[in-house]
């Protein structure tokens, strides 16, 4: 099975290669720089981790107020994927104003996160979206994901039931494995697929990315301009 039909009817989502892994290694030297919080730019995203990990909660807002600055963000990741960004949705796009980034300290209850699906927070059914990690994961440290299939019956049996995120999903967490990745790699899923973090064990803090984009042509649910916007890939 293809990539594109992995996503749209397969498991729902595909592990990807950066096509472009030049272009993405310029945008960590980037988010180093605007980061703040060291003396070298080109300092080891590792140390950087390092120093996130020790950081409270204040300091993390400070450093991530300083990536407000980091202008382009969500047009310099999808151009890391152009080949494949143009097979899902074509050249002309309506993108996440602003790419989301993820900074998860270790320690208990500070990386978990519940079971859920894009369309929870008024994402279009039409949307994809990019999950990529600034470093390789550790064991256990990813993101994990349901099969399109069983997301699409328990989402279904949740309707039926005229629930949201349910005793059946929330126990799901208990025995989800994230799956592994390496820099150069990123997830690319569907808005139906069930989603979520576990509580990781590594020393090291967890950086990532992930935006959202769909075809220009494909309507829009809840969101807006505010959140979206247009853009035509290069």
């Amino acid at each position: 099975m293809d990539t594109v039909n992995e996503i749209n009817s397969g498991k729902g989502y595909a592990i990807v290669k950066i096509e472009n892994l030049e272009n993405f290694i310029q945008l960590r030297k980037n988010f180093i720089k605007n980061l703040n919080i060291n003396s070298n730019e080109d300092e080891d995203i590792d140390i950087v981790r390092e120093k996130i990990a020790k950081m409270n909660k204040s300091e993390i807002n400070k450093a991530m107020i300083n990536l407000l600055k980091f202008n382009n963000l969500s047009e310099i990741i999808l151009n890391s994927f152009p080949k494949l960004v143009k097979q899902l949705c074509g050249e002309e796009l309506l993108i996440q104003r602003r790419a989301t980034v993820i900074m998860n300290v270790p320690g208990k209850g500070q990386a978990k996160q519940w079971p859920h699906y894009e369309l929870m927070s008024g994402i279009s059914p039409f949307t994809y979206v990019i999950w990529i990690p600034m470093h390789d994961l550790e064991e256990n440290s990813g993101v994990y994901f349901v099969e399109l299939e069983k997301s699409l019956e328990l989402i279904k049996k949740e309707e039926a039931q005229g629930l949201v995120n349910g005793p059946t999903v929330l126990n799901m967490m208990s025995d989800q494995k994230p799956v592994p990745l390496k820099f150069g790699e990123a997830i690319i899923f569907n808005p139906f697929v069930l989603h979520g973090n576990i509580q990781f064990k590594s020393n090291l803090a967890r950086i990532a990315y992930n935006v959202r984009f769909q075809s220009f042509k494909k309507p829009i649910l809840q969101k807006n301009t505010d959140y979206l916007k247009y853009y035509k890939l290069n």
